[in-house]
């Protein structure tokens, strides 16, 4: 039962903000002029959608930490439809709040579907540094609004995928909250793998394993520089605990994950590094 409570929780969640994300692009298009739902690169890569998609299935991805509802084909399925609703609804918005000169409202004498091929055939679209005028796309237009749907389901998508890597308690099947963390940086990758090699080599609950944790290790980031970044995460129920630890290189321009040498500990029952991390 808390189950299914659960799953109206997160579905009610990912409606309201879907809900609030189509009020927002239609209030700054009426305000403003500008359509960022629209926004596209070349005409055909939906910048805009792929945006208001990640903001319109935020509502899931934070319902979803609040009930602790795992990522599941199920979700999935749900912010695919709620994609396809808040784009409908951005065009129904749209069009019951259409005022042509004279005050008449446009929905008063055309019906949706009649106003819906008028938008979408003769939108104009700016391509180019110049921003030059395509003029009226016609029946391109409908494959516009189908390259906008996939845009949001990749925004949508990102979320899903974030939340499906998120860590959670086996035993709880609970998402693990991040408690404390480290980060530390060194000049080059012997120094790094001297920490990283020695860390687990301690107990968790010696002195040593300690001494590590609360070293501080800091270095003008340069080419070859690497950090290692330690997080504390614990299950809200049964309070187990586990580390995450993440390394990356600066190549003199970026950060670079190194996923091969990222890794997770469990911490064994009745243990707590709270003081550990937070001496």
């Amino acid at each position: 039962m808390k189950g299914i409570a659960n799953s109206f929780g997160v579905a009610a969640c990912g409606l309201v903000t879907s809900i609030l994300t189509a009020l927002a692009v239609v209030a700054v298009s009426k305000i403003t002029g500008f359509n960022i739902f629209t926004l596209s690169i070349w005409a055909v890569v939906p910048i805009g959608a792929i945006l208001v998609g990640f903001a319109a299935a935020s509502g899931y991805y934070f319902g979803s930490m609040y009930f602790h509802k795992r990522a599941d084909l199920f979700l999935l399925l749900q912010m695919v439809v709620i994609a396809g609703l808040t784009q409908l609804l951005i065009y129904y918005m749209g069009y019951k709040t259409l005022v042509l000169d004279d005050g008449l409202l446009v929905s008063d004498f055309i019906p949706f579907g009649k106003y819906l091929d008028i938008y979408l055939t003769s939108a104009h679209y700016r391509v180019g540094r110049a921003m030059v005028d395509t003029g009226e796309v016609g029946s391109f237009g409908y494959w516009l609004a189908a390259f906008q749907f996939v845009g949001f389901l990749v925004g949508g998508f990102s979320l899903y995928t974030i939340l499906s890597l998120k860590l959670t308690c086996q035993a709880c099947n609970l998402y693990l909250r991040p408690l404390s963390k480290r980060k530390k940086f060194f000049p080059d990758t012997d120094s790094a793998s001297a920490y990283y090699d020695a860390l687990f080599q301690y107990p968790i609950d010696s002195p040593g394993f300690a001494a590590l944790i609360q070293s501080e290790v800091d270095f003008k980031a340069q080419k070859g520089t690497v950090s290692i970044e330690t997080v504390l995460y614990g299950c809200p129920k049964c309070k187990a605990q586990l580390i995450e630890e993440k390394v990356q290189v600066f190549n003199g321009n970026e950060w670079k994950n190194l996923n091969d040498f990222n890794r997770c500990v469990a911490i064994p029952n009745g243990v707590n590094l709270i003081r550990v991390f937070r001496p």
